[in-house]
């Protein structure tokens, strides 16, 4: 039988007398793809109920979870130090959206198709961010550092839920979108959006299946956007 894991709002961080407040109402925010049908059930694109590709907390192993980061933390090398200050230096889109702009100019395309790629990229990311945000709430997974262990972090840890990492989840969202429109780079978009997720892990602030089932979480968002621009494409032939 697996120990219930700690909840986010029941426990304070280190130096702290009372437990962190956060703002839910992100997870309630209008959406381009994705439509909200009652307060749990959710659409696609095609009007097909989605069952969301991640694992319910309750079935994980929080206290090997535990253990990975303070392995982690205890063997972090400068250069995975380097990595978690990179990724977590901003917003990963900042980082993303610069590399569309030399991607389009790279490949020669035009600005309505440049903005087509940023637009459903953002909208992406939008619909990414509200899903993740309603889970982090539903489920309210606490942050390492709310374990009691002396855990070093490189960065300052978020003041909202741990679980699902919203930077992993905008990793593998902009991964299949990014992908899709420049399948050439598909093998070196995809390490770097692993790597930004793992990040995570190194810099402190994140139990490592955070990461991975974020990842896996914003991949099947970003799925969602490619079936739909598959389709308006195959529209679009069969118009001509």
């Amino acid at each position: 039988m697996r120990i219930p894991y700690r909840k986010w709002t029941e426990h304070p961080y280190p130096g702290e007398q009372t437990p962190p407040k956060g703002s839910p109402e992100a997870g309630y925010w209008p959406m381009f793809f994705i439509k909200r049908e009652g307060s749990n059930n959710f659409l696609d694109p095609f009007q097909r109920r989605i069952n969301w590709n991640i694992r319910n907390p309750d079935t994980i192993d929080w206290n090997r979870e535990l253990l990975i980061v303070e392995q982690t933390s205890a063997s972090l090398t400068s250069q995975q130090a380097q990595i978690a200050r990179y990724w977590g230096s901003d917003e990963l889109t900042s980082k993303v959206t610069p590399m569309i702009y030399s991607l389009a100019e790279r490949y020669r395309m035009g600005s309505p198709y440049t903005a087509r790629i940023l637009g459903y990229f953002h909208a992406a990311i939008n619909d990414v961010c509200v899903i993740t945000w309603f889970l982090k709430y539903l489920w309210d997974v606490a942050r390492p550092n709310q374990y009691n262990r002396n855990i070093p972090s490189v960065l300052f840890t978020p003041r909202f839920p741990a679980y699902p990492s919203a930077h992993a989840t905008i990793a593998g969202c902009s991964e299949v979108i990014v992908n899709y429109f420049f399948p050439q780079e598909s093998s070196t978009m995809s390490q770097l959006m692993e790597q930004s997720a793992q990040s995570r892990l190194y810099a402190g602030v994140h139990f490592k299946v955070d990461n991975d089932e974020g990842l896996k979480l914003g991949r099947q968002v970003g799925e969602m956007v490619v079936q739909l621009l598959r389709a308006q494409n195959n529209v679009y032939h069969c118009m001509k």
